[in-house]
């Protein structure tokens, strides 16, 4: 009985799931198939095969050297601008209009060390940009907003150190033309360094582009870019500078000798007219690479090359940043007092080392008055 009953249920058996395994089959088959797709490939993988991530090729020890040089000149440029911002806010000694235009560059130059330097140095060492192309476009505009912000700060401290020293009863500038040329300044800066943010972005290769693109609206930016920024206003500059220097500096009656004119322009104007000359010079010199590497716009296929020349450019301009402040406590005798003013540790201290400065100084013009 159970050899037939066996025998008469194995043929339904087999075709029971037969039928079940035809049913069962393409639901199994997109299950997995779904499932294939659906799996996320491992991390580094597509990257790598897609070269969807730009490695610029940089040695650690580049990487490195690159971080302590440029963290140096970011210190130095940061606290020594907020030193100077601080010093002419506070000590009494260093706030004339002159120094309006010196806390103008001081801030440009914070801008510069706390919106840009940081996160180009980021795009270096990392390989690749991280951020967008929103802040890709806002930090090479202000990479281009301070070089232009400054130099028509420093065109303007060149017209009122020609006018002070040359024509000093035919035009002064008070506090409120230094502040209306401070703001012209910044609007014009901020004006031509605008089409940056058009030009500039982050391609899909994760890459915050180094330099202007190779096409007709590059080139255009490059030419006007040098001519209204830099050019212009610097040949400006070096023309008021000649003759004020030609004032101050006298030929003798028979041609040959030359001698000073101290008892006509006074010791102090004619150290601040040094020390402004070696802050042009400084910052025309390191902003000069800067504007010809734009102009010259370098392919970047090799993003090894094109790096340490972007790095090179890169420090040496904003190596002005850091030396400015140094300029300012050689130069100006002010600055320094004000310096030793803010460092007091107490104000009775303070005061007693300004009593003690005044009742000598008075004690001496009385004797020689007397």
């Amino acid at each position: 009985f159970a050899r037939s009953v066996d025998n008469s249920s194995g043929p339904d058996l087999l075709l029971t799931l037969l039928l079940l395994q035809n049913t069962s089959s393409p639901k199994a088959s997109t299950s997995r198939a779904g499932y294939e797709m659906a799996e996320p490939p491992p991390p580094g993988a597509g990257s790598s095969r897609n070269h969807s991530l730009v490695e610029y090729g940089l040695r650690p020890g580049e990487i490195a050297a690159a971080s302590v040089v440029w963290g140096a000149l970011w210190l130095i440029s940061v606290l020594g601008n907020l030193l100077v911002c601080l010093v002419i806010h506070r000590s009494r000694r260093t706030q004339s209009t002159t120094n309006y235009f010196v806390v103008s560059m001081a801030c440009a130059d914070l801008v510069s060390g706390v919106g840009s330097a940081p996160f180009l140095l980021l795009q270096l060492s990392s390989g690749q940009w991280m951020l967008g192309s929103g802040a890709c476009r806002l930090v090479r505009y202000i990479q281009y907003l301070t070089p232009g912000v400054q130099i028509y700060v420093l065109f303007s401290i060149g017209v009122d150190r020609f006018y002070t020293i040359v024509y000093p009863l035919s035009f002064k500038v008070s506090r409120g033309k230094a502040k209306k040329m401070i703001l012209a300044s910044w609007l014009c800066g901020a004006l031509f360094a605008s089409p940056a943010c058009f030009l500039y972005g982050s391609n899909r290769d994760h890459h915050c582009n180094f330099f202007l693109p190779d096409s007709w609206q590059g080139a255009a930016y490059s030419i006007i870019h040098l001519l209204v920024v830099f050019l212009i206003p610097s040949l400006l500059i070096i023309l008021f500078y000649q003759k004020i220097i030609k004032y101050i500096w006298r030929i003798g009656t028979d041609g040959m000798t030359v001698r000073r004119t101290t008892n006509i322009v006074p010791r102090t104007k004619v150290k601040t007219i040094k020390m402004f000359l070696m802050l042009n010079s400084m910052f025309l010199l390191s902003w000069l690479p800067f504007f010809l590497v734009q102009l010259w716009h370098p392919q970047e296929t090799d993003y090894r090359k094109s790096s340490l020349l972007f790095l090179a450019v890169t420090w040496i301009s904003f190596s002005s940043s850091a030396s400015k402040p140094t300029l300012y406590s050689i130069y100006n005798a002010n600055f320094r007092r004000g310096m030793k003013e803010t460092f007091c540790m107490s104000a009775m201290k303070c005061y007693r080392s300004n009593a003690y400065t005044i009742t000598t100084s008075s004690r001496i013009a009385k004797k020689n008055h007397v």
